[in-house]
């Protein structure tokens, strides 16, 4: 499975919109930046670990708990340990996050292994590193 710029640019771009619409300005200056330090690296992070599964509804999921775990440390950052008192914000990052990356589905692709040369035989690069 792979995505590509635009799918990902895409889906932060949706996710930070949704986000800050029922907050406002400051809902969209803490989403942006809680976006550009945590959240799309530790998406673009989930989504290279998830390539091998084809199961969309496990990278939405995956997404989603990237989310609230973006939430939880930018709240962490901002509120230190009563972060907890917000937590429906972590909810609310994770939902938004799924979301963007659901609205990205037709963007991604699927790749069949026999796309891949799975079962193929060796790769040329591993054939390389054969004595």
């Amino acid at each position: 499975m792979t995505f590509g710029p635009a799918a990902f640019l895409l889906g932060a771009a949706i996710t930070v919109f949704v986000f800050g619409l029922p907050f406002g300005p400051p809902g969209y200056v803490f989403s942006i930046g809680a976006a550009l330090l945590l959240g799309m690296p530790l998406a673009l992070l989930v989504g290279m670990l998830l390539r091998p599964v084809r199961n969309q509804w496990i990278h939405i999921l995956a997404i989603g708990g990237a989310g609230i775990v973006t939430g939880m440390v930018t709240l962490l950052f901002l509120v230190g340990t009563r972060w907890y008192s917000m937590w429906g914000l972590a909810l609310w990052a994770g939902f938004c996050a799924a979301l963007g990356r659901s609205a990205v589905v037709q963007m991604v692709k699927v790749h069949d292994e026999a796309d891949h040369g799975h079962g193929a035989g060796p790769s040329p690069a591993a054939a390389v590193l054969e004595p």
